[in-house]
């Protein structure tokens, strides 16, 4: 007989984020910024859309905003992240630089300006 088994999957559902947590995460973010990419930015965007926030950057000289990272928040678990891969343009699942699969926002932007130059 088959038994079945929960498997918790840190890329899948969320909880919707609240304008207070939103808040808490943007100035987060924007504070780690300046210590992770403090020229290889000209401005980092953060925005919200239900359990996501989407990191964006836009480089020195350049006009267009690009996306860099998308969190999606777990709750009491914290956040997952998802790297944006040019190649596909879409999001894909990855591990934050601890090796682990949940995370801090600020990890997050870590994930995401790697591929800044």
């Amino acid at each position: 007989m088959a038994q079945w088994a929960w498997i918790f999957d840190p890329h899948s559902d969320g909880e919707i984020i609240s304008k207070e947590l939103q808040e808490q995460t943007r100035r987060k973010i924007l504070t780690h910024a300046v210590n992770v990419c403090p020229t290889k930015a000209s401005s980092i965007h953060v925005r919200f859309q239900g359990a996501f926030c989407y990191i964006n950057v836009q480089e020195p000289g350049n006009e267009r905003t690009m996306p860099l990272c998308r969190l999606r928040y777990k709750g009491l678990r914290g956040w997952s992240v998802a790297f944006y891969t040019y190649s596909d343009e879409a999001y894909a699942p990855c591990l934050f630089p601890s090796g682990k699969m949940m995370g801090t926002p600020e990890e997050g932007l870590e994930v995401g300006v790697v591929s800044l130059g």
